[in-house]
């Protein structure tokens, strides 16, 4: 954990021309043995509190960006033994909510439409017995704090079972919002939420036989994209709107680009238009490859983070990314990685500067919104 750093706005960011795209800011980069794309190696500038629980018990981040004030930004994490953290920049915990609920991966739906106002929300698959389901949580930017949003869960998944992943989609068709969930099976189950009173439902559109067990996923709210993680496969890719069907692209098999199975979290980096990179957790290997968030997802790098001032990650499940400036310590985006190797028993999340994690070969990109731009309402429930 580090000392506390000055808050940078926004706004001094966003005009600051430099920050669209920034070349060679030092990471180390080599060529992987077989002489294909490089190795990228950063270091990890904060990690987090561990996790209460020890063992496997940290499994997932995702990174919420405040509206007004991005050094007040959260990294929510889930400890799937126990509750859903919550850190600031610096690694402190700040909270622990619905504890005892076992969430298992966590995602964040920016301006969710309520009587009250627009709202934030976490999302979160909870698997404790007699807690299994879909829960939500509403962000409140003043207090950084959480509050559970309806009951926990707010609604049961894959029949009354244990969601095993999970992650959100805004259709760029209507502003619809849906969520994922994934199973042990390898069924994915596409659910419309919908805002009634103090609670989201959901209704079941779509389900897909994946083939064997499933727990990444992230989707792509513009390209209208779904990545799934067949963890001793591959990952795939879906079309993300309610009537795409099952087909899919093999996007890279285990053994491929350095995939080594398990095949765990998966997460995209916006740059701008349709650029970025999709980002995988390739638990057999630690490391992370990279692909290209457009076209056809074209392997680009390796990520392979190494020991600096703080330990170096291994056993990663989730992880998480913005190109949002946020803090003076990262104030060109920002990766989260879960590390699942801990030195005291505890398991926690790194924090690495993206303009390290790019260094001279991949996009730094903070010309998007730093938080997704307004979309049409949710539809109430009828």
């Amino acid at each position: 954990m580090t000392a506390r750093h000055r808050s940078a706005s926004t706004r001094r960011y966003a005009l600051d021309p430099s920050l669209a795209i920034i070349l060679a800011m030092g990471a180390a980069a080599s060529t992987a043995g077989d002489g294909s794309q490089p190795v990228l190696t950063p270091s990890a500038a904060v990690q987090s509190e561990p996790v209460p629980h020890d063992g496997d018990a940290a499994d997932d981040p995702a990174i919420w960006i405040h509206p007004d004030d991005p050094a007040r930004s959260l990294v929510l994490g889930t400890d799937k033994k126990g509750g859903l953290n919550v850190f600031d920049l610096d690694g402190r915990r700040l909270q622990i909510v619905s504890d005892g609920s076992e969430p298992n991966n966590v995602d964040v739906l920016y301006g969710v439409p309520t009587p009250d106002g627009p709202i934030d929300l976490a999302v979160a698959g909870t698997r404790a017995e007699g807690r299994r389901g879909l829960s939500f949580w509403r962000i409140n930017p003043q207090t950084r704090s959480l509050t559970e949003f309806g009951g926990v869960p707010a609604f049961s998944v894959i029949d009354g079972g244990e969601p095993y992943g999970s992650c959100v989609y805004r259709s760029p068709r209507d502003g619809a919002a849906y969520a994922f969930v994934t199973s042990k099976t390898g069924r994915v189950e596409q659910y419309r939420l919908e805002i009634h009173g103090g609670s989201v439902h959901g209704s079941l559109v779509r389900s897909i036989e994946v083939g064997s067990q499933v727990e990444g996923c992230v989707a792509d709210s513009d390209l209208g994209r779904l990545y799934v993680g067949e963890e001793d496969v591959g990952i795939w890719r879906y079309g993300a709107e309610p009537d795409a069907g099952s087909d899919r692209v093999s996007v890279a098999r285990v053994g491929e680009h350095g995939l080594k199975d398990d095949v765990e979290g998966l997460t995209i980096y916006f740059a701008s238009g349709s650029k970025g990179y999709l980002i995988a957790s390739s638990q057999g290997s630690d490391t992370f490859p990279v692909f290209e968030r457009d076209g056809d997802n074209a392997f680009v790098a390796t990520i392979d983070p190494a020991a600096g001032g703080l330990p170096d990650v291994g056993e990663t499940d989730g992880l998480d990314v913005t190109h949002a400036p946020t803090s003076s310590r990262f104030p060109a985006g920002l990766l989260v990685i879960q590390d699942g190797k801990p030195a005291d028993g505890r398991t926690n999340f790194k924090f690495y500067d993206w303009r390290e994690v790019a260094g001279d070969v991949l996009r730094v990109d903070a010309s998007r919104p730093a938080r997704p731009s307004p979309t049409p309402p949710v539809l109430p429930a009828r």
